[in-house]
């Protein structure tokens, strides 16, 4: 069973990856609009995430996660983006993302409406990245 969230409470914002994990035998994941590069020694991101969100208080006791950064068009398609995770090694991926990053949770700030979670980058990879979609994926990543 995978299990997702998107914030429909706020203005609708463009979904820039997906945080997922395998927790206690089931693959859960949540969307993500606001995705920042905070360091680079140590390699750190930030996400946020709405305050209370069910499937993050889970997510967040796994000891690894994955953040897939999208392609424009996944976040065309983000209703059904939950069909494109797999599990790899208890890290949660979407298939066809552009960047893949293999995180932890550093440190968890309370911004009001929304968590900010701090993690901490352990691996990266990039998936085929058309020449028009360059410009996007520079931008979110």
């Amino acid at each position: 069973m995978i299990t997702a969230h998107t914030d429909t409470m706020s203005a609708p914002r463009l979904p820039l990856a997906v945080l997922a994990a395998e927790v206690s035998g089931k693959m859960m994941c949540v969307i993500i609009d606001s995705y920042f590069d905070e360091s680079l020694a140590p390699g750190l991101v930030s996400v946020r995430i709405p305050t209370g969100d069910p499937a993050w208080q889970e997510l967040r006791t796994a000891p690894r996660l994955g953040i897939s950064v999208l392609n424009p068009l996944q976040t065309i398609g983000v209703a059904h983006i939950a069909q494109s995770l797999v599990a790899d090694d208890g890290v949660g991926v979407v298939e066809g993302a552009a960047v893949h990053l293999t995180a932890r949770l550093y440190q968890e700030f309370d911004a009001g409406e929304h968590t900010v979670a701090l993690m901490s980058v352990s691996g990266r990879r990039t998936g085929e990245i058309a020449s028009e979609q360059r410009d996007y994926l520079f931008a979110a990543a």
